[in-house]
């Protein structure tokens, strides 16, 4: 066959390596391409959301993509067993060619990775000089994985290995039915030539030379195809005429490899002499019945036994038209192995497993659910059916998805034999549920994974409560804003990042003007319904980034980060003016009206702690007491 007239798809099922690719990219989370040699993309799994939705689509960067495309191309031409290249996009692309019985088939793509973790304002000024939405592109660039380059390339080998297994299966197998195919014809032809000589034979006896030579050239293909397939074939030829027996007459090395037996100790003798379990295995009487009709029969999988050999046998046989018989057989013995396995594990453990009180699972090492419970159908909301079709990468939360994936990479690496951790599912409703994941793996004797076992349990209301717990701990009960404690930790870490990146930070210091004085006149319900009216302002009049915090009794406290002296000046002013224009309905139908008095301290490049820009602000809020209050005074650092 010529491998450089064949393309790479025609070798693969590509719908089925499509699958493939896109599991080893959802397992090993980098992304993954087939491309032939004429540049057809035949599967394309895993693109990240920053080549997929910026990098390819804006004209200004797009070309930096096909440079990429290009470069990695044009090496794999040049004979380079690998190539990897840091495109102009601060991405990392590499490339490994597929080669198929020594003929370049196509290429295996990776990369949209970084080799080392990337520079963040790299990218954030990119985003800003080509007018990306900067939040969304940050989050997809922070989507990438980080990849060390050996990684990276074993990686790429491990694809392009793969692929090529793939292309020579395929090879083999096409191979394979052409051989049969040919053999079948060749013997026919054979007969024929050898009748049409035999008639001939006195008037073309000039011809005999030639003929003998064809006939020569044709048992030459015959065994060469014959010796080269990777089916066990035995040719077979009925010791007499009821077919009692049969002896061999060909055999062939993938035979030999299979039996465990050299041909020169089966050729010319019988079967029942060589496979002594020939009759109870059902083989001599598949011989039997296609001697007697002539047509060919698929012997299924079969258990064969003797003193010699033991395994399972897949044989199909058919009739030369010269009456030798044609055994084609594989040893299937491993396959029936694992299927025992399965089939032992379920019997063993289904009526426990089903009865457990918990969820349970057996996950395949792809993800794949082999077996559920009916408390984890319960939990999750899918019925048996619909969760053997899914994945456990098709119901988790993409946040949680990663640290999964590599706990199960970690023991398919072979560390460990077990992991448990906290992730969220989605229910078949769409909500979101908490649960305790306990995994443990099952290997066979070559201590290769063959499943894994699950169990979960559903936390969502424990984790509901610590949430709401931890709220708590954080906001003041009587206004809903952070309180002392909280508002501290968010200003230092504030400042923390101001000292690192040079920004702008302002503090507002605010106080009800005589708050004692409506308490003392109308009482502290009053008073309480005050400082709510201010939590409130707080949350509908400040940006998201902005953080307010009650530090006691009727002083609040604002941190503006990322703004000015003058912004910060607007800010306060517009509390202090929609303070002012609040009022509080009281029992006698009458409105109380409160305003506010504000400082201002804004920290610009000083490295103070946050005690002392707080003074500052608490100095300016003095002198807007001092001098009149419902104002605003400040200070600048």
């Amino acid at each position: 066959m010529a491998v450089a007239n064949l393309k790479f798809a025609d070798l693969v099922d590509v719908a089925s390596l499509q699958t493939l690719m896109d599991g080893l990219c959802e397992l090993i989370g980098i992304a993954n391409a087939v491309i032939d040699t004429d540049g057809v993309v035949i599967t394309h799994s895993g693109w990240q959301e920053a080549c997929a939705l910026y990098h390819r689509v804006d004209p200004r960067t797009r070309g930096n993509c096909l440079d990429s495309d290009t470069v990695l191309a044009a090496s794999l031409l040049k004979g380079e067993a690998f190539a990897i290249y840091a495109c102009l996009n601060g991405l990392v692309d590499c490339a490994m060619p597929i080669i198929v019985d020594g003929y370049h088939v196509a290429n295996i793509f990776t990369g949209q990775c970084f080799t080392e973790p990337p520079d963040s304002d790299y990218f954030r000024e990119r985003a800003q000089n080509l007018k990306f939405d900067e939040e969304a592109y940050l989050r997809a660039i922070a989507k990438i994985p980080v990849v060390p380059r050996e990684r990276l390339e074993k990686i790429t080998r491990m694809y392009a290995d793969l692929a090529q297994i793939l292309g020579a299966y395929g090879l083999d197998r096409l191979r394979q039915r052409q051989t049969a195919e040919e053999l079948v014809t060749l013997s026919q032809r054979l007969a024929e030539k050898v009748e049409e000589r035999t008639l001939e034979l006195h008037e073309r006896n000039s011809q005999l030379q030639r003929e003998k030579q064809a006939l020569t050239d044709s048992e030459a293909r015959l065994q060469a195809l014959f010796e080269n397939m990777s089916s066990g074939v035995a040719v077979y030829l009925p010791i007499d005429a009821e077919a009692s027996d049969f002896v061999f007459l060909a055999f062939n090395k993938a035979a030999e490899a299979i039996d465990k037996i050299q041909r020169d100790q089966v050729i010319g003798r019988p079967l029942s002499q060589v496979f002594p379990g020939a009759a109870e295995f059902g083989l001599a009487a598949v011989l039997r019945r296609v001697a007697a009709t002539g047509r060919a029969e698929a012997f299924p999988s079969a258990h064969y036994r003797d003193g010699r050999v033991d395994g399972w046998r897949d044989n199909y046989v058919y009739q030369l038209p010269s009456g030798e018989l044609v055994a084609i057989y594989d040893d299937v013995t491993e396959l029936r192995e694992r299927e025992t396995v399965r089939q032992e594990l379920d019997a063993r453990f289904r009526s426990t497993f089903d009865a457990a009180a918990i969820g349970m699972a057996l996950v395949l090492p792809d993800g794949r659910f082999m077996q559920v419970n009916a408390a984890l159908c319960k939990i999750v909301g899918y019925s048996e059916a619909e969760l053997r079709g899914l994945t456990f990468q098709d119901i988790t939360h993409p946040d949680d998805l990663q640290t999964d994936l590599s706990q199960v990479q970690a023991l398919l690496d072979g560390d460990g034999t077990g992991y448990q951790m906290e992730k969220r599912y989605f229910h078949k409703d769409g909500r979101l549920i908490w649960i305790l994941l306990s995994v443990s793996a099952v290997r066979d004797g070559e201590d290769r994974i063959l499943y894994f076992v699950s169990q979960v349990q559903d936390i969502t209301d424990r984790r509901h409560l610590l949430e709401q717990l931890e709220r708590q701990a954080h906001l003041d009960y009587l206004t809903g804003i952070a309180n002392r404690r909280y508002f501290m930790e968010q200003a230092e870490l504030e400042l923390a990042r101001v000292q690192r990146y040079g920004n702008h930070l302002s503090v507002l210091m605010l106080d009800i003007d005589r708050f004692k004085a409506i308490n003392d006149t109308y009482g502290h319900a009053i008073g309480d319904r005050v400082l709510q009216k201010m939590g409130q302002i707080f949350i509908e009049t400040l940006r998201e980034i902005d953080i307010p915090g009650r530090l006691g009794g009727e002083e609040f406290a604002v941190l503006l980060p990322e703004t000015g002296l003058q912004k910060a000046v607007e800010v306060a002013d517009r509390l202090r003016v929609i303070v002012a224009a609040s009022k509080i309905a009281l029992a006698s139908g009458l409105p109380l009206r409160f305003t506010v008095s504000i400082g201002i301290a804004t920290l610009r490049e000083s490295s103070v702690n946050i005690d002392t820009l707080l003074n500052l602000a608490d100095q300016a809020l003095y002198q807007a007491k001092q001098t009149g209050r419902n104002k605003v005074c400040c200070l600048e650092e």
